[in-house]
């Protein structure tokens, strides 16, 4: 190899030592989403759904299951086995608006606070 050849690769590697120096990224952290201590169905899950679900055409009696209307939706969730209070983050529910086809419907507040009722047993309160 000549003086030339070996000039230009030596540049080269010079060059792309100098980019990839130059490179930094910033680490994406989850956003720190605040809840209240404890989650109540009544209080803060049926708002939820109330405001993003159960309306016309979607999950009400006689639309899509589950029916999330108001005297419906804690049997719907329990009896036909959406929420699973063991792996809460595997529950049916929480998949459906956490990665599902409900994602876009909740909110990260809305995820945290079903998520943590069901990991306090999914209780009617």
């Amino acid at each position: 190899m000549n003086l030339i050849g070996i000039t230009k690769r030596f540049m080269l590697v010079a060059l792309l030592c100098t980019l990839l120096a130059s490179c930094t990224w910033e680490e994406i952290k989850p956003k720190k989403v605040t809840t209240p201590d404890s989650a109540k169905f009544s209080l803060n899950i049926i708002p939820i759904f109330n405001a993003n679900c159960a309306k016309s055409g979607c999950h009400i009696k006689g639309g899509q299951a589950p029916d999330l209307s108001t005297q419906n939706a804690y049997t719907s969730l329990i009896y036909y086995g959406y929420i699973d209070v063991d792996f809460p983050a595997s529950s049916i529910l929480y998949e459906k608006i956490n990665t599902g086809s409900m994602k876009d419907k909740a909110t990260d507040v809305d995820r945290a606070l079903i998520l943590k009722w069901i990991q306090q047993g999914a209780l009617d309160n």
